[in-house]
């Protein structure tokens, strides 16, 4: 028995391949592969984790042809309008790049849209364009994917993020061959966003919510081939050999161990371009706490985020913010999610400042259901610090995925700079009245219990 493991992305490595999946398979004698565009530096640390001998397999992530492209582009504008006219969220049109950069991605965007309009009147047009994107695909990069396919001999193959297009060949031969693919869908925001890139057997989701998501944006996909099986990610918080004693941690990364600690979790600069500008809301505001409550701040950036547009604000509030970088690895060839990958140790390090901050602050990120794990508090950013017609805090929580909220208590909102200090201080003192549901929360977006996910995963695999 054979996995083939298709790896195209550092979130995959982080949260499939660390997780415990791979020592369920071996532990059931299948062997895996693990095949990326990564280099296999990106692996290695699995032969020490799981206590195997390491298959690599290079694989390149395809380019589509024009063709190709505009009928994929099309189907997913069509799709966003179709999703948009389902659920009647103008935010999912959000997701569609309406200032392409370069002339040829403007011509073939603006087509894209044009077709896509008209698409979107029929779900049927969308169904059948969709077939046609595949059936156009660069016959040389089926061809090596088949070869690819045909020497390593997998019963399975296993994507970890559906969103990537450049797959699609190995999917097509997979099928040409009779191997079946499954896939997850990596992410609770996606499915709205018609971000099924690929085309598999079977989808693994992460709960009851997604898999009803799923029927409602692709009826097409029948409910057997949608399996809940909840998602790795969150199985780390409960691996207790992975949490420090405080004073170790803090003696890590020079803390102030006689301070509480509070973490401010970046996005990335797309997600939300005033960050630095909440990071230094948020320094005021713990600066002008008493002295002897005044908590530490630990910046975690995001990995893909290395810009220069933190470094000003934490130079000017040094004395309250401590910055503890991600441990990803950033080759110079490229800096976004598919050229980082993770070191099997930022792992503890985000279990560590789970367990040892008090709470966590951000911009709607999925670092609230992590505290959530500990049962600590997320505050959401919830104000804009300047007008602008292009990006809006009201936009970010109007987003589809953040329905999964109603009628839940799951966090606390700061909806001025002015009141973050008053929030802060009910938080660190009375954390249990902040967010009261966020477990129920965390229950309705991933399957309980948690620490199944990766023995649900293997058992698919199997």
């Amino acid at each position: 028995m054979k996995v083939f493991f298709l790896v195209p992305d550092g979130v995959g490595v982080r949260n499939y391949l660390y997780s415990n999946i791979i020592a369920y398979l071996i532990a059931e004698n299948v062997e895996v592969i693990v095949g990326s565009s990564l280099p296999k530096d990106a692996f290695i640390e699995l032969e020490s984790i799981h206590n195997f001998e390491l298959h690599y397999q290079k694989c390149d992530i395809y380019k589509e042809n024009f063709i190709s492209r505009i009928l994929r582009e099309s189907t997913t504008f069509a799709r966003l309008l179709h999703n948009f006219n389902k659920v009647k969220n103008k935010t999912i049109l959000t997701n569609w790049n309406y200032k392409p950069k370069s002339f040829k991605q403007i011509v073939l965007l603006k087509i894209a849209q044009f077709v896509g309009k008209w698409a979107s009147r029929k779900y049927s047009r969308i169904l059948f364009f969709e077939e046609k994107g595949k059936a156009y695909w660069n016959k040389k990069s089926v061809q090596e994917a088949t070869d690819i396919l045909t020497e390593l001999k997998p019963n399975k193959i296993f994507i970890t993020h559906q969103r990537v297009a450049g797959l699609m060949p190995y999917c097509i031969a997979a099928k040409r061959l009779g191997i079946e693919v499954i896939s997850v869908i990596y992410s609770w925001d996606n499915l709205p966003k018609a971000r099924l890139a690929v085309e598999a057997d079977k989808y693994l989701v992460w709960s009851d919510y997604m898999k009803q998501e799923m029927q409602l944006y692709y009826p097409e996909i029948t409910p057997e081939k949608v399996i809940v099986t909840g998602t790795p990610q969150f199985e780390f918080y409960l691996q207790k050999d992975r949490v420090l004693e405080r004073e170790v941690f803090a003696e890590q990364y020079s803390l102030d161990i006689t301070k509480k600690w509070i973490c401010f979790s970046g996005d990335d600069v797309k997600t939300s371009p005033y960050d630095p500008q909440y990071l230094e809301d948020l320094a005021i505001a713990v600066s002008q706490l008493e002295i002897d409550i005044r908590p530490q701040i630990l910046f975690r950036r995001c990995p893909v985020d290395f810009s220069g547009r933190y470094d000003a604000v934490i130079a000017k509030y040094s004395s309250v913010i401590k910055t503890i970088d991600p441990l990803w690895n950033t080759p110079q060839s490229g800096k976004n999610w598919g050229s980082v990958f993770p070191q099997y140790e930022d792992i503890n390090l985000q279990v560590n400042m789970a367990f040892h901050c008090e709470l966590v602050i951000n911009l709607g990120s999925t670092m609230a259901h992590d505290f959530a794990m500990f049962n600590k508090p997320c505050l959401y950013i919830n104000y804009d610090t300047i007008l602008d017609k292009d990006w809006s805090v009201k936009t970010i929580y109007n987003y589809q995925h953040f329905k999964s909220m109603s009628n839940l208590d799951a966090v606390g909102w700061l909806n001025s700079k002015e009141e973050i200090k008053y929030k802060l201080e009910k938080t660190l003192f009375q954390p249990e009245l902040i967010g009261k549901d966020k477990a129920k929360w965390l229950e309705r977006i991933n399957l309980v219990p948690v620490n199944e996910a990766s023995k649900n995963i293997a058992n698919q695999l199997k």
